[in-house]
């Protein structure tokens, strides 16, 4: 009989917002599948296991699998083509648990091998396990509610064109920008012109819930003056409403 393919989301950094119920699965499971963008790099996921993993009383195997960060649509197919026939050779005997950064099923690598293994292997069972969102990571980390009352949210994601962006921002109260959110400077325009005002809150946390943690918040008129750079590992909140900002703040608007 067939096992089990599990996606199990370890949240946005901090080992401790792992829930109960993935640590009981990564102690339980026979192997644990490891995403990665490059074969040299370290997984950042595995990192945030790896005292789960020593607690178990048998060692799981480790199953590495490569996922480009591209746009070459074919290539990348045929690469979840090929990972997803090793995830079902692994899963029809025993337990394969598949960890990502986040929660599963949203904008996960999970969800493309996810999808292969559905289409083509629908004799192994499939079980996902959430985990706590870089969204909502970052709101508690900036203190800034993502809605209250009737407030729309919508989530941008890194390559969203500009157009897109701009209609987005005219239906939402809140936006929130995923992976590419060192390019607010180049969003503030945009936001401007569709409702947003200089004085709309905004909040941009780098590292969530790591120690090299980041905040700032602040004023979307201010962004311009922030001191930004580059990291992947990043999400913007922006707020169409003013909110007051509940802790101290040095002059650059980061959180001390």
């Amino acid at each position: 009989m067939a096992g089990t393919f599990i996606g199990i989301g370890v949240g946005p950094g901090d080992p401790e917002l792992i829930t109960v119920k993935a640590v009981k699965a990564l102690k339980a499971a026979d192997i644990i599948c490891v995403p990665k963008s490059q074969a040299h790099k370290q997984s950042m996921a595995l990192r945030m296991v790896k005292q789960i993993l020593a607690e178990r009383e048998n060692p799981a195997e480790i199953l590495e699998l490569v996922f480009p960060m591209t746009k070459d649509e074919l290539n990348n197919r045929k690469l979840w083509v090929e990972n997803a026939a090793i995830v079902a050779a692994k899963a029809k005997k025993g337990n394969v648990a598949f960890i990502t950064l986040g929660d599963p099923m949203l904008y996960s690598t999970f969800l493309y091998l996810y999808e292969c293994v559905k289409e083509t292997y629908p004799e192994i069972e499939l079980e996902i396990i959430p985990g706590v969102t870089s969204v909502t990571a970052a709101a508690a980390s900036s203190k800034l509610p993502l809605a209250e009352k009737e407030e729309v949210v919508s989530i941008i994601p890194s390559d969203l064109t500009p157009a897109r962006i701009e209609e987005t921002a005219k239906h939402a109260d809140n936006l929130v920008f995923m992976k590419c959110a060192h390019h607010i400077k180049e969003f503030v325009p945009l936001l401007l012109k569709s409702g947003f005002t200089k004085n709309s809150t905004v909040a941009l946390v780098k590292r969530c819930t790591l120690a090299e943690e980041k905040v700032l918040v602040g004023k979307l008129g201010d962004v311009e003056s922030w001191d930004i750079t580059e990291d992947y590992f990043s999400v913007a909140i922006v707020k169409k409403s003013q909110v007051p900002i509940h802790w101290k703040q040095n002059g650059n608007g980061v959180k001390p």
